[in-house]
């Protein structure tokens, strides 16, 4: 009998135990067994004689800025473009990134179909001032038999009207020599104006179509940020207003000038597109990502000196003077300029902190 009660028991005692086993384990460590430090009584233990020289924490005005992208532009970009149909017959486009002068010949076309054309309006031109200056002649020798009262003013009427037409003759075929020479200068395309070449899209032998597109040409020393500013940003620009453009592939920052505000926005980013020019510097060519810097209100911002910033792996932090003794303090900061940095929190104006000597 006390065999079969001790088996119905054990379960339970093992669970009791269990239950037991795990509550002062979790008791331990919650620290139940150790002696507690009452709260306020813990004195720092980065407590430290104070070294360094000291600097007192003072807030400064500071303009804020807000960035918009935007991207490298030509102000001058060209599209140079056939006016005939044609097969290329030599090309001078060697690569993109090719100098060019106005007036250089980029492409030459066949035009022997042209030069033809050419000769006969001159051919043409020879006949019409060959019965220019007949009509002429029968026009001079009608007038002196009406005078002689030898032929009849009908035919004096006639030969006028001949000639008349004959002269138009020559003015016709006269047009048509300059149409002529004007269709075979086409043949020859040259630069409108001096650039660099940022592409080009046929090679010798190919076929071209009128208006079909040869290269493309910019003026290097004229470019411009054209940039997505959101529209209630774009209300802070106005045209001539220095602005900054950082340029962050070459680690710098140029001073430019708001020089179009497109006065439409698009529905679907509700942004304005901004126009800034300004000097050009080495390097910079177009395409280049960039960004706008628009100021906005002026605030007062915490700095400290870069030599007061100390880090432990991702933790940044300074020694706060507190009477004689320095004490650790992590802070949060923001923006480096030059040799100053920003603290977003931690520090309060009026603090000291030591820098390091040397």
């Amino acid at each position: 009998m006390a065999k079969s009660t001790w088996s119905r028991l054990r379960p339970w005692l093992s669970g009791l135990v269990g239950v037991l086993v795990m509550a002062l384990l979790l008791a331990w460590l919650m620290g139940a067994f150790h002696n507690r430090i009452p709260p306020g009584s813990a004195k720092p233990a980065n407590g430290a004689a104070a070294r360094g020289t000291p600097h007192q924490v003072a807030t400064s005005r500071h303009r804020t800025t807000e960035s918009a992208v935007g991207t490298i532009r030509a102000v001058h970009e060209t599209q140079v473009s056939s006016r005939l149909l044609g097969r290329v017959r030599k090309l001078y486009i060697l690569r993109a990134g090719q100098p060019v002068q106005q007036d250089e010949v980029l492409v030459e076309l066949e035009a022997d179909d042209l030069r033809a054309l050419s000769e006969q309006t001159r051919a043409a031109l020879k006949v019409a001032e060959t019965r220019a200056d007949k009509a002429k002649a029968d026009l001079v020798r009608t007038e002196s038999l009406v005078q002689q009262g030898i032929a009849a003013t009908d035919k004096l009427e006639t030969d006028r009207a001949n000639h008349q037409a004959a002269l138009a003759e020559v003015e016709r075929a006269q047009q048509g020599i300059t149409a002529a020479a004007t269709a075979l200068s086409f043949a020859t395309i040259r630069a409108p104006r001096s650039g660099i070449v940022v592409d080009k899209r046929v090679q010798e032998g190919d076929v071209v179509q009128p208006g079909q597109l040869i290269c493309t040409l910019y003026d290097p020393t004229q470019l411009q940020l054209v940039a997505t500013v959101r529209e209630e940003l774009a209300g802070r620009l106005q045209l001539g207003q220095p602005v900054d453009v950082v340029l962050e592939s070459l680690g710098k920052q140029c001073r430019g000038t708001v020089a179009e505000i497109v006065p439409t926005t698009s529905t679907t980013a509700r942004a304005f597109e901004v126009k800034v020019t300004g000097p050009c510097q080495p390097g910079i060519v177009t395409g280049m990502f960039a960004r706008l810097l628009i100021p906005l209100d002026e605030v007062d911002e915490l700095t400290v000196p870069n030599g007061a910033v100390q880090s432990i792996g991702q933790l940044d932090f300074v020694q706060v003077k507190t009477g004689d003794t320095a004490q650790r303090r992590f802070v949060r900061l923001g923006e480096r300029r030059g040799d100053a940095v920003v603290v977003l929190s931690g520090l309060r104006a009026g603090e000291t902190i030591l820098m390091a000597d040397g």
